[in-house]
């Protein structure tokens, strides 16, 4: 099992890519194995949101091990192209320590700005042109949604995790493409912790949507016991997402330096 740290990247003090930055270097420095950061355009009630992509790279420059991330950012939103472009850059300056989260995205971050995007649709579609763009080759697509003719990127490895709620299809959509799922399930109170059972039927709804058997499943993990990690390997899981249950950054600076379960740091 691997442990990440997962932020928000908004608010007074989440907001502030500065603070981020700090608690990612912190991370690494206590054995944490990755920081990923939620992608938000817009946050209703807070006016403070630090752009994940200008961030992250700070976080790049700032360390030089842990794995780091947007978890998971619109294809819809932010186009295949400007994606691929700003992945294979990020992937470069962190020296191959980025895996891409990419999901349908949520209405907030569509709507203000009248955007009418198919979302799930530009997820499928997204990861495909993605893909094509990350792949060196010469790029001739024409879907339903995207174009790009005769564009050609440099050839970059990125692993893509797909995200999206779950027990909905939408995360699935382009797990042939994929290296990972990375699902959230919400209830009344905010994310919700799957049991060992759920991430087992997860990990195979994920295989039989043509996803690989040994792709990475990242489930958060707020609130589950070093005790009950066994189960979870079992069911095919291979990272815990947390943020300690941290409400305030001094709570949160506290938890990330502690390390991941076990470490004893």
């Amino acid at each position: 099992m691997r442990y990440a740290i997962y932020v928000p990247n908004y608010g007074s003090s989440f907001g502030d890519p500065s603070v981020l930055v700090s608690l990612a270097a912190e991370a690494e420095a206590a054995g944490w194995d990755g920081f990923f950061l939620w992608d938000h355009v817009v946050q209703p009630g807070e006016s403070v949101v630090a752009d994940v992509w200008v961030t992250l790279g700070a976080v790049a420059a700032r360390t030089s091990s842990i794995l780091l991330g947007p978890m998971v950012t619109s294809l819809g939103r932010r186009r295949p192209w400007k994606v691929a472009l700003e992945a294979s850059t990020l992937q470069r300056l962190s020296g191959g320590r980025l895996v891409l989260g990419v999901g349908a995205g949520v209405p907030q971050d569509f709507s203000p700005f009248g955007e009418r995007v198919s979302r799930a649709e530009a997820m499928s579609e997204g990861v495909e042109l993605l893909c094509a763009l990350l792949s060196g080759e010469v790029v001739e697509h024409r879907g339903a949604l995207f174009e790009a003719s005769g564009v050609r990127f440099a050839p970059v490895e990125v692993p893509i995790w797909v995200g999206g709620s779950w027990p909905r299809s939408t995360p699935f959509r382009a797990a042939a493409r994929a290296a990972g799922v990375v699902p959230a399930t919400f209830g009344e109170d905010g994310l919700v912790v799957l049991s060992p059972a759920e991430a087992a039927r997860l990990k195979a709804d994920f295989v039989a949507s043509g996803g690989p058997a040994e792709g990475d499943v990242a489930l958060w993990g707020g609130g589950v016991l070093p005790e009950e990690v066994t189960g979870y390997e079992a069911a095919g899981v291979t990272w815990m997402f947390t943020d300690g249950g941290a409400v305030e950054l001094e709570e949160l600076r506290a938890f990330v330096s502690a390390g991941p379960p076990g470490s004893g740091a």
